[in-house]
């Protein structure tokens, strides 16, 4: 391994963050407002809900407690502090969802974080840093080639588009990016990280620019941030290669990092979320100079994928920005092809999709080059139902008005259907029966034709693995499945509700330490919590909520306790029978009441089976002496002052 990369990439000490920082960052970033960048919120009272992004959700089931900084789904069982949403939203290990929230708050963190995936290479700032810096490499360029400049204007690019979205040039010349980087001290190999550069095959310890001869396009994140870049190759240097013999993409991006998985993002997402969600949908396209003509015309809601076919990650990222989405394909057979594919991805989603299918085998760019961009307004907003789509395109290539063809036709369309990767009972079955009966209809069936209901519960019936429901997971599909939830319904209620009082008034901990000792509650989750308590208490500290959940380590823990004090519609759940409406000390004192109860209930099943295993014939003085406890017990009224660890 060369010298230069093993000082670069070296193992980093382990961080190591007071809990002052952590508190200090979690009061700086309200999570109400991080959510709302990733989510659609609706307010709910004093809370506020959304379709959680961590399972496919058909109901808004996540709730934001601003009150407390929690966020809790009731259905999937995720929850946890601001530190657990960026690190199950953006799929990264704790260090750095620390980092990127301490950005956030604007606080310096005392010791730069790496996770895991960044202990044999540069941190997620060292990459941002960079792509920052050769994206105004790359801006400069532009400016400074004539040739770019007018291959960029007879695009049909304006000038304020090529700032808007930071287009730049990069020059044919070989090493003329490493040769900057080396003039302004940025190692080789942190560009090599990057992508920028790419270590030639018959030379390895030799590198050369990735992108060479190129009208380079910016890809950010949803915050702005550039993450990566796209090339169209110039007329000029295309046409030198082949005549040098030598073929290359038309268009390319950079590999995939920790900053760019090019299946999760889309061009022009940060610039299109604000207009996405005030207008309520977003419209999907194919390439660069898409998207960006379509904001030239005032429509700056419209998005593109990255050279890649629309899937499930696509289909997140999109609810990231609006419920409402219109997927836009070009009129050729390729256009066609893509929204085979992509159609029976986007019905398994609780998304409300539309399908615009442009004509002459114009893309958007051309379209509205031609026909003006308020004609394309007008076929966004004309976008038509996917059923409606699939029914119009078979109307095409089979003749509805006979038996024969409108049975074509439908096979043709349930035959898509059949590719839904997920079902689930209540949302995607009910998407699915609807656009039957609709196709039904619009085919002109019989009432008595029983082929499309045959044929859909064939479907629905079918075992093969297309049709097993899925859930989608929060952590990567290569890496360990997410911890399972911990449910309410399973725990001590009594416990709970104990808990959930010194949460909401930890000043109560002080009465609870030397009458409720830990062992004392019978769930392990529940003890943590506790614990955690009481160490605080020990430590001279109160035990905030705040302060509680930083002390717990376990996701599902968290994740408990931020649900814990949420009301809940299962009524197993009430414990009215045993702790009445009022103040927090009533409630307390109720829940004392009821555990010193269980604890003499508890006494009393244990002195039963000791009598009946005890024979007074063989120890009558231990038999006497259980008998005793026993009624003792029996008539005792529980004091629960006099608790003790079970």
């Amino acid at each position: 391994m060369d010298p230069g990369l093993r000082i670069f990439f070296q193992e980093p000490p382990v961080p190591r963050f007071s809990e002052t920082t952590l508190a200090a960052i979690k009061r700086a970033v309200d999570i109400v407002d991080l959510a709302g960048e990733y989510l659609t919120l609706h307010r709910a009272g004093s809370r506020f809900k959304a379709l959680c992004p961590f399972h496919d959700d058909h109901n808004p089931s996540l709730e934001l407690n601003r009150e407390r900084q929690t966020f809790k789904c009731w259905s999937c069982g995720t929850g946890g502090d601001i530190f657990d949403f960026v690190k199950d939203i953006e799929k990264v290990e704790f260090p750095e969802a620390l980092r990127m929230l301490a950005e956030r708050a604007g606080i310096t963190l005392e010791t730069e974080p790496r996770g895991p995936q960044e202990l044999t290479g540069p941190t997620r700032s060292d990459l941002l840093a960079i792509h920052e810096w050769a994206a105004g490499v790359f801006a400069r360029a532009l400016h400074d080639s004539a040739e770019a400049r007018e291959y960029v204007a007879r695009r049909g690019i304006l000038p304020a588009s090529v700032e808007r979205f930071g287009l730049g040039f990069a020059p044919d010349g070989r090493d003329w990016l490493s040769g900057l980087a080396r003039k302004h001290g940025h190692p080789l190999p942190l560009l090599e990280a990057a992508g920028l550069l790419v270590a030639s095959a018959e030379h390895p310890s030799r590198v050369h620019e990735r992108f060479r001869g190129r009208l380079i396009f910016p890809i950010h994140d949803f915050r702005g941030r550039t993450i990566a870049f796209g090339g169209r190759i110039l007329p000029s240097a295309e046409k030198r290669l082949a005549e040098a013999g030598l073929s290359v993409a038309k268009y390319l991006n950079s590999p995939e990092t920790i900053l760019f998985q090019k299946r999760r993002q889309l061009y022009g997402a940060d610039l299109a979320r604000a207009e996405a969600r005030h207008l309520g949908w977003v419209a999907v396209v194919e390439g660069y100079t898409d998207v960006i003509a379509a904001h030239q015309a005032g429509l700056t809601n419209v998005v593109a994928t990255l050279g890649t076919a629309l899937g499930d990650d696509h289909a997140t990222s999109l609810r990231r920005l609006a419920d409402r989405v219109v997927l836009v394909f070009d009129g050729d057979e390729a256009g066609q092809k893509a929204a085979d594919r992509a159609l029976p991805i986007f019905l398994g989603h609780e998304l409300d999709v539309r399908v615009l299918c442009l004509p002459e085998g114009l893309d958007p760019a051309d379209f509205i080059e031609r026909r003006g961009a308020d004609e394309f307004r007008r076929r966004l907003d004309g976008a038509i139902d996917p059923m409606a789509f699939l029914v119009e395109r078979a109307r095409e290539r089979f003749d509805l008005h006979s038996a024969e063809g409108a049975r074509q036709a439908a096979d043709e369309v349930l035959g898509l259907l059949a590719k839904l990767p997920l079902l689930h009972k209540r949302g995607i079955d009910v998407k699915v029966g609807h656009a039957v009966n609709n196709l039904a209809t619009l085919l002109r069936l019989p009432p008595k034709d029983r082929t499309l209901v045959n044929r859909l519960q064939q479907l629905l019936k079918s075992s093969d693995g297309r049709r097993i429901p899925q859930m989608k997971a929060v952590a990567d599909p290569a890496g360990p499945a997410p911890p399972a939830p911990i449910r309410l319904a399973d725990l001590d209620s009594t416990d709970r509700w104990l808990i959930d009082v010194l949460l909401s008034e930890p000043t109560l901990v002080g009465r609870l330490i030397t009458r409720v000792p830990v062992g004392l509650l019978k769930d392990a989750p529940l003890r943590a919590i506790l614990q955690a308590c009481y160490d605080l208490h020990a430590e001279g500290q109160v035990p905030s909520f705040d302060r509680v959940v930083l002390r717990l380590e376990d996701p599902a823990v968290k994740a408990l306790a931020a649900g814990l004090s949420q009301p809940v519609s299962d009524p197993n759940q009430s414990m009215l029978e045993v702790v009445r409406p009022g103040s927090l000390e009533e409630r307390l004192a109720g829940v004392l009441a009821a555990l010193a109860e269980r604890q003499r209930a508890e006494r009393l099943r244990d002195l039963v089976e000791a009598l009946q295993e005890a024979d007074p014939r063989v120890d009558p003085d231990q038999h006497r002496a259980l008998r005793q406890e026993y009624f003792r017990l029996l008539h005792q009224r529980p004091d629960p002052k006099t608790l003790a660890a079970s």
